[in-house]
């Protein structure tokens, strides 16, 4: 494994057995990845919800970022890039909250995005000129454009994610942290965006994109792969019920893009993202 200069800080109360977990958890993440892994990594760790909504607003605050860009709701650990190397934010109380299995599942899960996606560049995609000629046939704004944009990228990301951690054998954990964690977006949150009920719902379409891509990988495994036939069948009924509020013809179309962007993926983050949202705009 090549060498990796790990900073670790905390804020409140974190217990000295969290932070060893989660640092050992990282290590023996990027020990199993060989080489590919970054120079340099830091780690905040929050005792919780509120300290770490408070380190991200005051980060994106400091930044220039926009305040309101949304992220995932009550997340257990985010990463970003925004000093031009990969950090990993962990809020221990909802870790706390997971299994062991999940809760490992959630760490490796931001050590692939460390690795993918450890360098600026994939916090910045640009909105190809088709995708505005799209979406202003259908009326969509360019403003809920770009959140769609948000939801999508965040989406790809992720499921490039578990494909990497299933490469490298981490396969049950990753299904046992999506079973405890993904959940559908807030419908409430969405309309809460002052948009019309068109676009509402477009972006909602789109943000259940981001746990159906996640569990995607997991659920395309064969027989012949290591993972629990048990958590694959449960992760396959969540997803199913995710999509079981868009009824009839809805559903099935949010499922048949999902896995057209699944099946698609190249080696090209922001192509990935380009091509999602092209397919995604089949939903407005």
């Amino acid at each position: 494994m090549s060498k990796i200069e790990v900073n670790l800080v905390t804020r409140g109360r974190v217990s000295g057995g969290s932070q060893r977990e989660i640092v050992s958890t990282l290590r023996d993440s990027y020990q199993k990845f060989g080489n590919k892994v970054p120079y340099k990594l830091d780690i905040f760790v929050a005792e919780t919800e509120s300290i770490l909504t408070d380190f991200i607003r005051e980060e994106k605050f400091r930044m220039n970022i926009n305040i309101n860009s949304n992220e995932d709701d009550n997340p257990v650990c985010y990463h970003d890039a925004w000093y031009g190397y990969p950090r990993i934010m962990v809020n221990e109380e909802r870790l706390s909250e997971l299994t062991k299995l999940a809760r490992s599942g959630a760490l490796r899960h931001e050590a692939a995005h460390s690795v993918l996606h450890g360098s600026l560049e994939y916090h910045i995609f640009r909105i190809s000129d088709e995708c505005h000629q799209v979406a202003l046939i259908k009326g969509i704004d360019h403003s809920v454009l770009e959140i769609a944009m948000h939801y999508l990228s965040s989406a790809i990301k992720d499921c490039e994610a578990t494909k990497f951690l299933i490469e490298y054998g981490f396969i049950d954990c990753q299904a046992a942290f999506a079973l405890e964690w993904l959940q559908p977006p807030s419908e409430d949150k969405i309309l809460s965006l002052n948009i019309t009920d068109r676009q509402a719902r477009f972006i909602y379409h789109v943000a259940l994109l981001k746990p159906i891509l996640f569990s995607h990988p997991l659920l395309a495994l064969s027989k012949k792969k290591k993972i629990s036939l048990e958590r694959q069948v449960l992760l396959g009924r969540k997803i199913e019920e995710f999509a079981e509020n868009l009824k009839g013809p809805g559903q099935n179309r949010l499922l048949q893009i999902a896995a057209m962007i699944a099946d698609n993926l190249t080696q090209d983050t922001h192509k990935n993202v380009d091509s999602a949202l092209h397919q995604a705009m089949g939903l407005a």
